[in-house]
């Protein structure tokens, strides 16, 4: 049996292996070998937040970087990237995420610099 530290990390593994996919408790219980409802206790049980908040934390933090470092990629192509089906729901998620649109923390970054 692995130990919960080494799932979080292989779970962590796998989300930054797939970014550009739609991830699913069950694609992470079956690559870590274990039932999806045992991997969700274990998950749920030692974190502070959800597999899916954790899915969404992982890829608003990656996105948010790319969206800083490469100015000349659209936002479409980012959401895109980053396994949402259209700019839209990529917005919407970000929005929730961090409070304001990937345009206005794309232009805020820039500001700083």
């Amino acid at each position: 049996m692995i130990s919960y530290k080494r799932i979080i990390n292989k779970t962590e593994d796998y989300i930054e292996e797939h970014l550009s996919e739609c991830i699913t408790i069950e694609a992470l219980s079956r690559h870590l070998n274990i039932s999806k409802y045992y991997y969700h206790r274990i998950f749920t049980n030692n974190n502070n937040e959800t597999i899916k908040e954790f899915i969404t934390r992982i890829k608003m933090e990656r996105s948010a970087i790319y969206l800083v470092v490469n100015q000349s990629i659209s936002i479409t192509d980012i959401a895109l990237q980053y396994g949402y089906s259209d700019s839209s729901a990529y917005n919407k998620a970000f929005k929730k995420f961090f409070g304001i649109s990937p345009t206005e923390y794309r232009k805020a970054r820039n500001d700083k610099q």
